[in-house]
């Protein structure tokens, strides 16, 4: 079985490092990155089934690139992947839906600090749809 390949995108090192560990301990093969700007360029060059993406991040935020890389998959310019944000910012729920499904097309958002099973139950329910949009191109 092939590993699930992850971009994770965070600036803060011990939270990249943690979720690294934990993610490669579980099977999955990790790629990290630290800024907006060599997100975009590693989403666009590698073959990830989903990013886990800081919103506060330096160069582009976290909000803005899962945007542009969302809107390359609908122009079919990438293969289709899932996005799971993540963020300390707390949001009312309207705020949430406008910043998160709306503007930044992201699949679903996580809160920091989070345990290590919500996170993976997310990937889980963002990699079974993303199989189903691989599925039907």
């Amino acid at each position: 079985m092939e590993q699930t390949k992850v971009l994770l995108v965070d600036d803060e090192q011990d939270i990249v490092d943690t979720i690294k560990y934990s993610l490669e301990l579980r099977g999955f093969d990790v790629d990290a990155t630290y800024d907006g700007i060599s997100a975009l360029a590693m989403a666009r060059s590698q073959q990830y089934q989903v990013l886990i993406l800081d919103v506060m991040l330096p160069g582009k935020n976290g909000y803005e690139v899962s945007k542009i890389l969302k809107e390359e998959i609908e122009q079919g310019k990438l293969n289709p992947f899932g996005i799971v944000l993540i963020t300390a910012r707390k949001l009312d729920s309207e705020l949430r839906e406008e910043f998160v499904s709306t503007w930044s097309k992201a699949d679903v958002c996580i809160y920091k600090p989070f345990e290590m099973e919500d996170l993976l139950e997310k990937l889980d329910t963002v990699l079974e749809t993303v199989e189903g949009q691989r599925s039907a191109t």
